[in-house]
């Protein structure tokens, strides 16, 4: 059997060591010394000097005075040495002999290409000029406009517009012809291997190759045992396959120029000519530089079809979103807009699906079959997928499914709502014109026995009817897929967000129902204690003096007033989330000390020493502080009612941005490693057995902290005491406290 060798995509084309004998390209190392270099040519021979030029000084070699050049080596003798994008071209004179010079560095190399100017320019500038202008003012027509110009400019028989698809083949998208009379190849497709990757990898990094006859032998790179990257040489020759594939096409002189689109390869400038051309480098660069002014015009073009676009979707998108964020079933509320959604792709029927539940419009493949699909790829398709075809050979072929849509495009919506939609497009039948029949030839090599790629021999109108696919879609719908899967997205996403706040909102008003019930529970004690010591006081009593019946009879009426206000506050800044009030300045003195015989009188700490340091006023709700100090004054009292001299000290400082109020005890204290724990709700310290309480004290005084942005700190040693520190700022200097 004979082995296949030597496939034109494994040609290192850049490596073949092959220059057109137009040109002499010399190799330079840092040193300015040659590497390397090939044959010299007339009328280049009044350049150099005979002789073996390796390893001589650029200087040495040059018959012209080096001062005609310099200006070319002092514009790259800064550049990094590496490769650079830079590229410097001049014109020279040697004896009435125009010539060009191009520089510039690949792999620590300087690169020196030597050209002959052929052609008389006259004045391209303004014909440039025009050029451009005609670009800049193309719409539908701008490839056919650039073709036409292209070929005026150059004079090539055909230049054609040739762009590469998703398969990696081509299509002649425009194209112009010298000669009317020449065959047309516009709306011809060009199989993948008759522009192999390692070529299209090239066109990347040098944006030009032209040959100007293919029928004369190139000149050879000198041999220094070692390979020389070619990639970006302009002079460089093609490979013998390539030269015979445009020689089979019945041309001798090519031209292409790179279409660069957005970063990528989206195409070439093919050009044509049967007799030899040579273009000369000043007119190759004119076309470089107006292809590539036309790249950009197909990019501003794409970008306002895109403008446009949008804007003429915002009106569905409306109702999308309309869809999501009013209503509260997001997969049945698109139903209705179902219409709209498959106008807009362009498309013969639309699927929306939800678990096991499936709407549809339109011509679409039976539910079964859409949920068979679905089950088949949920686990491979997590992203937006088209297609528009069908291919046995892949893990998202459809024709198991969808045999008569081959068409479809796939997009999930994820979350725990989520749905999928799935547009269907049905098979239409497809005329593909070939330029020859898309096939690779191979020859026998009689003396190695083996076949060796040779390039097509024909060129002929090829017809084949493509089978089994639909209209491919389109970017503009590839972009309305994306823009309708953010709308979705985001909105599920805000719609999530909602039900989870709700479900917060829904938590905090139980916990507001809890702490209103345990705070009532709690801290009316204290002001029941008072009302029951009075009432029991004047019950016992048959004769009380008149003051002293007086003063009894204020401390039930002050109860009573403050479990109103307490209930009052309690009810107000459990069930709100942001508790509003005006800050006010509130004297404590007389408060603090009857929160302190209450206590004393509460816990039966008869023996109680209170100290009193100086009580300055604070800003705050006077409820709510009288709340605070409530609890914090009871515990220390009640956690040291049992020492052997119980002692509490409660003081204020005035610091410059508010106020610090200490209150010290010398109770039974807390374990350092339950002191994170001290304000959950039914928390009670470990020690704390023998005492009174449900362990929703501090849990008050941490809500009413945070509700009116106080700050409080607690340091407690077990079996000595516990400080507590509150913070009240001075609203008069801070007022972002309350806010």
């Amino acid at each position: 059997m004979n082995k296949i060798s030597n496939k034109c995509e494994d040609e290192q084309i850049h490596l073949l060591g092959l220059i057109q004998p137009y040109g002499i390209l010399i190799i330079l190392d840092k040193d300015l010394k040659v590497k390397t270099h090939s044959q010299v040519i007339e009328p280049l021979n009044k350049v150099f000097h005979e002789g073996d030029w390796l390893d001589k000084n650029i200087q040495g070699i040059l018959r012209l005075p080096f001062e005609k050049i310099q200006h070319a080596f002092d514009e790259l003798s800064e550049q990094n040495q590496a490769e650079n994008p830079h590229r410097f071209s001049q014109e020279f004179v040697v004896e009435d002999q125009e010539f060009y010079l191009s520089m510039y560095w690949t792999n620590g190399l300087l690169y020196l290409e030597f050209e002959v100017k052929h052609n008389k320019q006259g004045n391209l500038n303004l014909s440039f000029n025009s050029y451009l202008q005609k670009i800049s003012q193309s719409q539908d027509s701008l490839w056919q406009d650039l073709s036409d110009i292209l070929g005026e400019l150059m004079g090539f028989d055909r230049v054609m517009i040739y762009q590469f698809l998703e398969d990696s083949s081509g299509i002649v998208v425009a194209e112009h012809l010298k000669d009317k009379s020449l065959s047309s190849f516009l709306g011809f497709h060009y199989p993948e291997f008759d522009i192999p990757q390692q070529a299209r990898a090239l066109y990347n990094k040098n944006h030009i190759r032209f040959i100007v006859d293919t029928d004369v032998a190139p000149n050879h790179m000198i041999d220094i045992g070692q390979e020389i990257d070619l990639q970006r040489v302009g002079i460089r020759s093609l490979s013998p396959i390539h030269l015979q594939y445009l020689r089979n096409g019945g041309f001798r002189s090519s031209l292409s120029i790179s279409i660069i689109v957005k970063g990528k390869l989206w195409g070439l400038v093919c050009c044509q000519n049967e007799m030899p051309l040579h273009v000369d480098l000043q007119r190759r660069n004119l076309a470089f530089t107006l292809t590539h002014y036309a790249a950009s015009r197909f990019q501003y073009l794409e970008h306002e079809e895109k403008l446009t676009y949008l804007g003429e979707s915002q009106k569905l998108e409306s109702q999308i979103k309309e869809a999501i964020y009013l209503k509260n079933n997001v997969f049945r509320d698109l139903e209705p807009i179902m219409p709209q959604l498959m106008e807009a792709m362009i498309s013969d029927g639309i699927a929306i699906i939800q678990g096991d539940e499936i709407m549809t419009f339109g011509e679409t493949p039976g539910k079964s079959s859409i949920s068979n699909f679905i089950s088949s790829v949920k686990s491979e398709l997590k992203d937006i997928y088209l297609s528009n075809l069908h291919d046995k050979y892949s893990n998202m072929d459809s024709s198991l499914f969808f045999e008569d849509f081959p068409g479809i495009a796939f997009l999930p919506i994820e979350g725990p709502l989520g749905f999928t939609l799935i547009w269907f497009r049905k098979e239409t039948p497809v005329i593909k014109k070939w330029a020859g029949k898309p096939e690779k030839d191979f020859v026998l090599d009689e003396a190695d026995q083996v076949l060796k790629p040779s390039p097509r021999t024909s060129f002929q109108l090829y017809m084949e009817e493509v089978k089994g696919s639909a209209i491919k879609w389109t970017q503009r719908e590839v972009l309305f897929l994306q823009r309708i899967k953010d709308v979705l997205q985001q909105g599920m996403l805000k719609k999530a967000s909602r039900i989870a706040a709700l479900n917060e909102q829904l938590i905090e008003m139980n916990n507001a129902l809890d702490t209103y019930a345990y705070t009532i529970s709690h801290d009316l004690k204290n002001p029941l204690t008072a009302i029951k010591l009075s009432g029991e006081f004047l019950s016992v009593r048959d004769s009380v003096p008149d003051g002293l019946k007086k003063k009894m009879t204020q401390n039930i009426l002050d109860g009573v007033n403050n479990i109103v206000n307490m209930l009052d506050k309690i009810h107000s800044f459990s069930k709100a989330s942001v508790f509003d009030y005006q800050p006010a300045l509130i004297s404590t003195d007389k408060f603090i000390k009857e929160i302190v015989e209450i206590a004393r009188e509460r816990y039966s700490s008869g023996g109680l020493n209170v100290s009193f340091g100086e009580l300055l006023p604070v800003y705050g709700e006077k409820t709510l502080v009288y709340q605070l100090f409530v609890n914090i004054i009871g515990n220390a009292i009640k956690y040291s009612s049992k020492s052997k001299n119980p002692t509490v000290s409660i003081s204020s400082e005035q610091l410059d941005n508010g106020v610090n109020y200490k209150v010290i005890d010398n109770g039974i204290g807390i374990k350092k490693s339950e002191l994170e724990t001290v304000y959950e709700i039914f928390k009670r310290m470990s020690n704390s057995a023998g005492f009174e309480g449900s362990g929703v004290g501090m849990a008050i005084v941490k809500r009413i902290v945070d509700k009116l942005n106080l700050k409080i700190s607690i340091e407690s040693n077990l079996g000595v005491g516990t400080e507590i520190v509150i913070f009240f700022p001075d609203y008069t200097i801070d007022k972002t406290f309350h806010e």
